[in-house]
Protein backbone atom coordinates (compact mmCIF):
# COMPACT_ATOMS: atom_id res chain seq x y z
CA UNK A 1 0.00 0.00 0.00
CA UNK A 2 1.48 3.09 -1.12
CA UNK A 3 2.43 5.21 2.47
CA UNK A 4 0.20 8.40 1.60
CA UNK A 5 -2.63 5.95 1.20
CA UNK A 6 -1.83 3.61 4.20
CA UNK A 7 -1.69 7.15 6.75
CA UNK A 8 -4.64 8.42 5.14
CA UNK A 9 -6.06 5.15 6.15
CA UNK A 10 -4.63 5.54 9.81
CA UNK A 11 -6.31 9.14 10.26
CA UNK A 12 -9.03 7.88 9.39
CA UNK A 13 -9.32 4.99 11.69
CA UNK A 14 -7.77 7.63 13.92
CA UNK A 15 -10.89 10.08 13.80
CA UNK A 16 -13.37 7.10 13.95
CA UNK A 17 -11.85 5.50 17.05
CA UNK A 18 -12.07 9.21 18.55
CA UNK A 19 -15.63 9.55 18.02
CA UNK A 20 -18.26 10.95 20.05
CA UNK A 21 -20.27 8.16 19.07
CA UNK A 22 -21.17 4.34 18.76
CA UNK A 23 -19.16 3.22 15.69
CA UNK A 24 -19.12 -0.46 14.18
CA UNK A 25 -19.53 -2.87 11.05
CA UNK A 26 -21.13 -6.13 10.45
CA UNK A 27 -20.81 -8.53 8.23
CA UNK A 28 -23.05 -10.41 6.36
CA UNK A 29 -23.87 -12.89 8.62
CA UNK A 30 -24.29 -9.92 11.20
CA UNK A 31 -20.81 -10.86 12.96
CA UNK A 32 -19.04 -7.56 14.42
CA UNK A 33 -15.87 -6.78 12.60
CA UNK A 34 -15.34 -3.17 13.33
CA UNK A 35 -15.62 -1.36 17.05
CA UNK A 36 -14.32 1.63 18.21
CA UNK A 37 -13.20 3.04 21.37
CA UNK A 38 -16.71 5.10 21.82
CA UNK A 39 -18.17 1.80 21.20
CA UNK A 40 -15.93 -0.57 24.29
CA UNK A 41 -16.49 2.37 26.81
CA UNK A 42 -20.69 2.62 26.13
CA UNK A 43 -21.10 -1.27 25.84
CA UNK A 44 -18.32 -2.34 28.50
CA UNK A 45 -17.05 -4.81 26.17
CA UNK A 46 -13.31 -4.40 25.00
CA UNK A 47 -13.13 -5.04 21.34
CA UNK A 48 -11.51 -8.27 21.04
CA UNK A 49 -14.37 -9.42 22.98
CA UNK A 50 -16.56 -8.84 20.40
CA UNK A 51 -15.24 -9.21 17.01
CA UNK A 52 -16.39 -11.75 14.87
CA UNK A 53 -19.30 -12.56 17.50
CA UNK A 54 -22.66 -11.86 16.48
CA UNK A 55 -24.39 -8.76 17.63
CA UNK A 56 -27.09 -10.85 18.87
CA UNK A 57 -26.19 -12.11 22.38
CA UNK A 58 -23.68 -9.11 22.82
CA UNK A 59 -25.23 -5.99 22.02
CA UNK A 60 -28.59 -6.69 20.69
CA UNK A 61 -30.76 -8.89 22.69
CA UNK A 62 -32.84 -11.63 20.95
CA UNK A 63 -36.02 -10.17 21.56
CA UNK A 64 -36.83 -6.10 22.56
CA UNK A 65 -39.16 -5.50 26.34
CA UNK A 66 -42.38 -5.81 23.76
CA UNK A 67 -41.36 -8.79 22.30
CA UNK A 68 -40.22 -7.84 19.39
CA UNK A 69 -37.91 -10.22 17.60
CA UNK A 70 -34.80 -8.58 17.19
CA UNK A 71 -33.18 -11.47 15.02
CA UNK A 72 -35.44 -11.46 12.43
CA UNK A 73 -34.58 -7.44 12.45
CA UNK A 74 -30.59 -7.97 11.87
CA UNK A 75 -31.23 -10.52 9.35
CA UNK A 76 -33.36 -8.54 7.39
CA UNK A 77 -30.76 -5.55 8.19
CA UNK A 78 -28.18 -7.74 6.41
CA UNK A 79 -30.89 -7.92 3.79
CA UNK A 80 -32.32 -5.06 2.74
CA UNK A 81 -29.80 -2.24 4.77
CA UNK A 82 -31.54 0.32 2.64
CA UNK A 83 -34.72 -0.18 4.59
CA UNK A 84 -33.00 0.33 7.66
CA UNK A 85 -30.98 3.71 6.74
CA UNK A 86 -32.32 5.22 10.30
CA UNK A 87 -33.65 2.81 13.10
CA UNK A 88 -34.02 3.23 16.32
CA UNK A 89 -33.98 -0.05 18.88
CA UNK A 90 -33.35 -1.44 22.08
CA UNK A 91 -30.19 -2.58 22.84
CA UNK A 92 -27.89 -4.35 25.94
CA UNK A 93 -24.76 -3.48 27.47
CA UNK A 94 -22.84 -5.93 29.20
CA UNK A 95 -24.58 -5.47 32.46
CA UNK A 96 -27.24 -6.57 31.08
CA UNK A 97 -29.48 -3.14 31.25
CA UNK A 98 -31.29 -2.34 28.24
CA UNK A 99 -30.86 1.11 26.48
CA UNK A 100 -32.38 2.49 23.33
CA UNK A 101 -30.15 3.63 20.56
CA UNK A 102 -31.14 5.23 17.18
CA UNK A 103 -28.77 3.67 14.21
CA UNK A 104 -27.91 5.21 11.02
CA UNK A 105 -26.66 2.40 8.65
CA UNK A 106 -25.02 1.96 5.54
CA UNK A 107 -24.44 -0.94 3.08
CA UNK A 108 -20.37 -0.72 2.00
CA UNK A 109 -17.92 -3.09 -0.14
CA UNK A 110 -16.29 -5.37 2.36
CA UNK A 111 -12.78 -6.89 1.61
CA UNK A 112 -14.55 -9.53 -0.62
CA UNK A 113 -15.94 -7.32 -2.65
CA UNK A 114 -19.04 -9.65 -3.86
CA UNK A 115 -20.21 -9.13 0.14
CA UNK A 116 -21.88 -6.33 1.29
CA UNK A 117 -21.41 -5.23 5.32
CA UNK A 118 -22.82 -2.52 7.35
CA UNK A 119 -21.83 0.61 8.78
CA UNK A 120 -23.42 1.62 11.77
CA UNK A 121 -23.40 4.91 13.49
CA UNK A 122 -25.64 4.99 16.92
CA UNK A 123 -26.61 7.53 19.57
CA UNK A 124 -28.14 6.68 22.67
CA UNK A 125 -31.67 8.06 22.85
CA UNK A 126 -32.51 6.49 26.25
CA UNK A 127 -33.29 9.68 27.98
CA UNK A 128 -35.75 10.65 25.16
CA UNK A 129 -37.48 7.15 25.13
CA UNK A 130 -37.73 7.53 28.97
CA UNK A 131 -39.00 10.98 28.65
CA UNK A 132 -41.33 10.05 25.80
CA UNK A 133 -42.50 6.96 27.84
CA UNK A 134 -43.46 9.20 31.27
CA UNK A 135 -45.33 11.50 28.53
CA UNK A 136 -47.47 9.07 27.04
CA UNK A 137 -48.52 7.82 30.63
CA UNK A 138 -49.19 11.49 32.05
CA UNK A 139 -51.35 11.89 28.66
CA UNK A 140 -52.91 8.67 29.73
CA UNK A 141 -53.82 9.55 33.25
CA UNK A 142 -55.28 12.91 32.05
CA UNK A 143 -57.16 11.76 29.61
CA UNK A 144 -58.42 9.32 32.41
CA UNK A 145 -59.14 12.26 34.77
CA UNK A 146 -61.11 14.17 32.29
CA UNK A 147 -63.35 11.21 31.25
CA UNK A 148 -63.60 10.70 35.21
CA UNK A 149 -65.15 14.10 36.25
CA UNK A 150 -67.14 14.54 33.02
CA UNK A 151 -68.99 11.38 33.57
CA UNK A 152 -69.37 12.48 37.38
CA UNK A 153 -70.42 15.82 35.63
CA UNK A 154 -72.79 13.98 33.47
CA UNK A 155 -75.95 12.54 35.44
CA UNK A 156 -75.90 15.66 37.93
CA UNK A 157 -76.23 18.03 35.26
CA UNK A 158 -79.03 16.05 33.51
CA UNK A 159 -80.72 15.67 36.66
CA UNK A 160 -80.36 19.74 37.00
CA UNK A 161 -81.54 19.82 33.09
CA UNK A 162 -85.20 18.11 33.99
CA UNK A 163 -85.76 20.06 37.02
CA UNK A 164 -85.58 23.28 34.81
CA UNK A 165 -87.86 21.84 31.85
CA UNK A 166 -90.26 20.48 34.98
CA UNK A 167 -90.62 24.20 36.65
CA UNK A 168 -90.57 25.83 32.79
CA UNK A 169 -93.49 23.75 31.87
CA UNK A 170 -95.11 25.25 35.32
CA UNK A 171 -95.83 21.64 36.11
CA UNK A 172 -95.16 22.43 39.89
CA UNK A 173 -97.57 25.64 39.87
CA UNK A 174 -97.33 28.82 37.90
CA UNK A 175 -94.40 31.29 37.43
CA UNK A 176 -94.00 34.33 36.93
CA UNK A 177 -92.09 36.57 33.80
CA UNK A 178 -89.26 37.17 36.10
CA UNK A 179 -88.65 33.59 37.23
CA UNK A 180 -89.14 32.20 33.91
CA UNK A 181 -86.63 34.63 32.88
CA UNK A 182 -84.42 33.27 35.77
CA UNK A 183 -85.07 29.81 34.75
CA UNK A 184 -84.41 30.09 31.24
CA UNK A 185 -80.73 31.38 32.05
CA UNK A 186 -80.44 28.69 34.06
CA UNK A 187 -81.28 26.03 31.39
CA UNK A 188 -79.09 27.55 28.91
CA UNK A 189 -76.32 27.62 30.79
CA UNK A 190 -76.73 24.04 32.27
CA UNK A 191 -77.12 23.16 28.79
CA UNK A 192 -73.77 24.71 27.91
CA UNK A 193 -71.99 22.98 30.68
CA UNK A 194 -73.23 19.50 29.37
CA UNK A 195 -71.90 20.13 25.90
CA UNK A 196 -68.77 21.24 27.23
CA UNK A 197 -69.27 17.40 29.34
CA UNK A 198 -69.90 16.09 26.12
CA UNK A 199 -67.03 17.70 23.93
CA UNK A 200 -64.48 16.62 27.35
CA UNK A 201 -65.70 13.05 26.91
CA UNK A 202 -65.70 12.89 23.33
CA UNK A 203 -61.64 14.11 23.63
CA UNK A 204 -60.61 11.74 25.89
CA UNK A 205 -62.00 8.80 23.90
CA UNK A 206 -60.40 10.31 21.13
CA UNK A 207 -56.88 10.81 22.61
CA UNK A 208 -57.26 7.50 24.64
CA UNK A 209 -58.18 5.86 20.85
CA UNK A 210 -61.34 4.63 22.61
CA UNK A 211 -63.38 6.27 19.75
CA UNK A 212 -64.53 3.01 17.84
CA UNK A 213 -66.72 3.80 14.63
CA UNK A 214 -69.85 1.96 13.67
CA UNK A 215 -69.85 2.28 10.24
CA UNK A 216 -72.60 1.57 7.76
CA UNK A 217 -73.81 2.77 3.99
CA UNK A 218 -76.07 5.75 4.30
CA UNK A 219 -77.78 8.51 1.67
CA UNK A 220 -75.86 11.81 2.28
CA UNK A 221 -78.56 14.24 1.06
CA UNK A 222 -81.36 12.68 3.73
CA UNK A 223 -78.73 13.25 6.77
CA UNK A 224 -77.84 16.68 5.46
CA UNK A 225 -81.51 17.78 5.28
CA UNK A 226 -82.45 16.30 8.71
CA UNK A 227 -79.21 18.07 10.40
CA UNK A 228 -80.61 21.51 8.70
CA UNK A 229 -84.34 21.47 9.90
CA UNK A 230 -82.85 20.46 13.18
CA UNK A 231 -81.02 23.78 13.49
CA UNK A 232 -84.11 25.44 12.22
CA UNK A 233 -84.85 27.21 15.49
CA UNK A 234 -80.75 28.97 15.90
CA UNK A 235 -81.01 29.93 12.06
CA UNK A 236 -84.68 31.46 12.42
CA UNK A 237 -83.53 33.66 15.49
CA UNK A 238 -81.09 35.60 13.71
CA UNK A 239 -83.32 35.48 9.77
CA UNK A 240 -80.54 33.61 8.56
CA UNK A 241 -80.68 32.27 4.79
CA UNK A 242 -79.30 28.55 4.04
CA UNK A 243 -78.83 27.33 0.68
CA UNK A 244 -78.01 24.05 -0.67
CA UNK A 245 -76.06 22.46 -3.21
CA UNK A 246 -76.55 18.49 -2.97
CA UNK A 247 -76.82 17.39 -6.44
CA UNK A 248 -79.68 14.31 -6.61
CA UNK A 249 -77.08 11.78 -7.40
CA UNK A 250 -74.60 12.53 -4.77
CA UNK A 251 -75.71 8.91 -3.52
CA UNK A 252 -74.40 7.13 -0.16
CA UNK A 253 -71.31 7.09 1.89
CA UNK A 254 -69.87 4.46 4.24
CA UNK A 255 -69.62 6.35 7.73
CA UNK A 256 -70.51 6.30 11.37
CA UNK A 257 -73.76 8.12 10.80
CA UNK A 258 -73.38 9.61 14.96
CA UNK A 259 -70.21 10.93 14.40
CA UNK A 260 -70.44 12.50 10.71
CA UNK A 261 -73.93 14.10 12.41
CA UNK A 262 -71.96 15.56 15.20
CA UNK A 263 -68.56 17.25 12.51
CA UNK A 264 -71.75 18.50 10.02
CA UNK A 265 -73.41 19.92 13.07
CA UNK A 266 -70.38 21.25 14.79
CA UNK A 267 -69.31 23.25 11.60
CA UNK A 268 -73.31 24.53 10.56
CA UNK A 269 -73.12 25.67 14.52
CA UNK A 270 -70.27 27.47 13.82
CA UNK A 271 -71.46 28.70 10.81
CA UNK A 272 -74.42 29.91 12.09
CA UNK A 273 -72.81 31.58 15.32
CA UNK A 274 -70.69 33.43 13.12
CA UNK A 275 -72.83 35.08 10.74
CA UNK A 276 -74.51 38.33 11.45
CA UNK A 277 -78.18 38.99 11.72
CA UNK A 278 -79.70 37.89 7.92
CA UNK A 279 -76.16 36.86 6.79
CA UNK A 280 -76.52 33.34 4.43
CA UNK A 281 -75.01 29.97 5.24
CA UNK A 282 -74.02 28.03 1.73
CA UNK A 283 -73.72 24.33 1.97
CA UNK A 284 -72.51 22.81 -1.40
CA UNK A 285 -71.74 18.39 -1.52
CA UNK A 286 -69.62 17.09 -4.75
CA UNK A 287 -69.04 13.37 -4.79
CA UNK A 288 -66.58 11.10 -6.93
CA UNK A 289 -66.80 7.82 -7.13
CA UNK A 290 -64.17 7.67 -4.91
CA UNK A 291 -64.70 10.56 -2.05
CA UNK A 292 -67.80 12.91 -0.89
CA UNK A 293 -66.56 16.42 -0.49
CA UNK A 294 -68.57 18.70 2.21
CA UNK A 295 -68.48 22.67 2.14
CA UNK A 296 -70.34 25.25 4.72
CA UNK A 297 -69.96 28.49 4.07
CA UNK A 298 -70.63 31.80 5.38
CA UNK A 299 -71.02 35.29 5.39
CA UNK A 300 -69.11 35.94 9.02
CA UNK A 301 -65.97 38.18 9.51
CA UNK A 302 -63.49 35.11 8.42
CA UNK A 303 -59.76 34.50 9.25
CA UNK A 304 -56.82 35.44 8.81
CA UNK A 305 -54.75 32.96 7.04
CA UNK A 306 -51.86 33.31 9.94
CA UNK A 307 -54.85 31.43 11.88
CA UNK A 308 -55.65 28.61 9.89
CA UNK A 309 -53.34 25.74 11.82
CA UNK A 310 -54.49 27.05 15.06
CA UNK A 311 -58.40 26.80 14.23
CA UNK A 312 -58.34 22.70 14.43
CA UNK A 313 -55.83 22.75 17.74
CA UNK A 314 -58.00 21.69 21.36
CA UNK A 315 -55.46 24.40 23.11
CA UNK A 316 -56.01 27.46 20.46
CA UNK A 317 -59.19 29.84 20.84
CA UNK A 318 -59.01 32.32 18.32
CA UNK A 319 -62.25 33.78 19.60
CA UNK A 320 -63.46 36.40 21.75
CA UNK A 321 -64.29 34.97 25.21
CA UNK A 322 -68.38 36.53 24.63
CA UNK A 323 -68.73 34.00 21.81
CA UNK A 324 -69.94 31.18 23.71
CA UNK A 325 -69.23 27.24 23.17
CA UNK A 326 -66.28 25.49 24.58
CA UNK A 327 -64.14 25.85 21.58
CA UNK A 328 -63.53 21.89 21.15
CA UNK A 329 -66.02 21.09 18.59
CA UNK A 330 -63.74 22.55 15.32
CA UNK A 331 -60.97 19.84 17.43
CA UNK A 332 -63.23 16.67 17.69
CA UNK A 333 -64.65 17.52 14.32
CA UNK A 334 -60.77 17.22 12.89
CA UNK A 335 -60.25 13.71 14.52
CA UNK A 336 -63.55 12.20 13.76
CA UNK A 337 -63.21 13.08 9.49
CA UNK A 338 -59.39 11.60 10.11
CA UNK A 339 -60.84 8.43 11.97
CA UNK A 340 -63.00 7.91 8.74
CA UNK A 341 -59.73 8.03 6.67
CA UNK A 342 -60.96 11.70 5.46
CA UNK A 343 -59.48 15.35 5.62
CA UNK A 344 -60.28 18.44 6.71
CA UNK A 345 -58.98 22.34 6.01
CA UNK A 346 -60.30 25.79 6.09
CA UNK A 347 -60.45 28.47 3.64
CA UNK A 348 -61.35 32.44 4.54
CA UNK A 349 -61.04 35.78 3.36
CA UNK A 350 -61.18 38.62 6.05
CA UNK A 351 -64.24 40.42 5.96
CA UNK A 352 -65.64 38.21 3.08
CA UNK A 353 -66.45 34.86 5.47
CA UNK A 354 -65.18 31.28 5.84
CA UNK A 355 -65.64 27.65 4.68
CA UNK A 356 -64.60 24.84 6.27
CA UNK A 357 -64.30 21.88 3.62
CA UNK A 358 -63.86 18.14 4.33
CA UNK A 359 -63.25 15.00 2.28
CA UNK A 360 -64.69 11.40 3.37
CA UNK A 361 -64.13 8.40 1.54
CA UNK A 362 -67.25 6.62 -0.44
CA UNK A 363 -66.29 3.27 1.57
CA UNK A 364 -64.83 2.93 4.84
CA UNK A 365 -63.32 -0.57 5.65
CA UNK A 366 -65.13 -2.49 7.95
CA UNK A 367 -67.99 -2.12 10.20
CA UNK A 368 -71.88 -3.24 8.81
Amino acid sequence: MPKASRKDEDQYRQFVDDANSIILRMDASGRIIFFNKFAEKFFGYKAGEVLGKSVIGTIVPSTDSSGRDLRAMIRDIMCNPNRYIHNENENMLRSGQRVWIAWSNKAVAGNDKRKKEVLCVGNDISEIKRAQELLKEMDNRKSAFVANVSHEFKNPLGTIREVLAHLLEEASGKINEGQASLLKIAQNNTLRLMRLVSDLLDLSKIEAGKMKLKSKKMEIGPLVDEIITSSGIEIAKKKLTVRKDIPRNIGSVRADKDKLTQVIINLLSNAIKYTPDRGRIYIKLRGSPKEIRFKISDTGPGIAKKDFKKMFDKFERLTAERQEGTGLGLAIAKDIVELHKGKIWVESDLGKGTSFIFSLPRNLGGGV
